[in-house]
């Protein structure tokens, strides 16, 4: 009895191998917020903020709570340093690379880098792919569009 069993298993693994690796599951994001469920595919995130020609910066909003808002980002060129002194943000990087600046440093990011900017600290991305890059920003607590702070770079 054990031999045939080891058998029919032998079998099976050597089926499951010849029928090759099961697909991955899709990349998504996933969002509970509010009690209700947001699932997307990031590939179509970029259709919510389109670039019009000349516009360096879009951003839209995806969802919101009390606790947290979420936005796709879409950046052309640079953003202008800035702060945020109510609101934490966390981002990650869906498409594109550059410069990512947070205080006085700047540190090279790219697709998958997960960024996290802590209140009042001074922050800003550069993009050097010929690509518009992308990003998936959450702030907490919900961010209310007033509270961005633009520090301009001293000048030399």
């Amino acid at each position: 009895m054990r031999t045939r069993r080891a058998l029919l298993v032998a079998l099976l693994g050597l089926a499951a191998g010849l029928a090759g690796p099961a697909a991955a599951p899709p990349v998504v994001l996933d969002l509970q917020v509010g009690g209700e469920r947001l699932r997307l595919d990031p590939a179509e995130l970029a259709a919510r903020v389109p670039l019009a020609a000349g516009e360096d910066f879009r951003v839209a909003e995806l969802a919101r709570d009390a606790h947290s808002s979420h936005h796709v980002v879409a950046i052309r060129t640079a953003e202008i340093p800035h702060r945020h002194d109510r609101h934490d943000l966390q981002v990650v990087m869906l498409r594109g690379h550059g410069s990512w600046r947070v205080g006085e440093r700047s540190e090279p990011v790219g697709e998958g880098s997960v960024l996290y900017v802590p209140r009042g600290t001074l922050h800003a991305f550069s993009n050097q792919a010929s690509e518009p890059a992308l990003a998936y920003a959450v702030y907490t607590p919900a961010f209310d569009g007033s509270d961005r702070v633009e520090v301009p770079d001293p000048e030399p």
